[in-house]
């Protein structure tokens, strides 16, 4: 499984993989940081509510 994944990865050109990359960092980070996104998602809502 895991050199079926590398095979497909080295078949990617860069561009790909730093796509890849940053997505898999930029979901992480949403992960990490869920909480207060949510809670300032909420926030605003409740901005536009006054």
């Amino acid at each position: 499984m895991i050199e079926k994944i590398r095979k497909w990865w080295k078949n990617q050109n860069s561009t790909t993989q730093a796509f890849i990359f940053l997505i898999v960092i930029l979901i992480i980070g949403i992960i990490i940081r869920w909480d207060f996104i949510a809670e300032s998602v909420t926030r605003s809502f409740d901005f536009f509510k006054k």
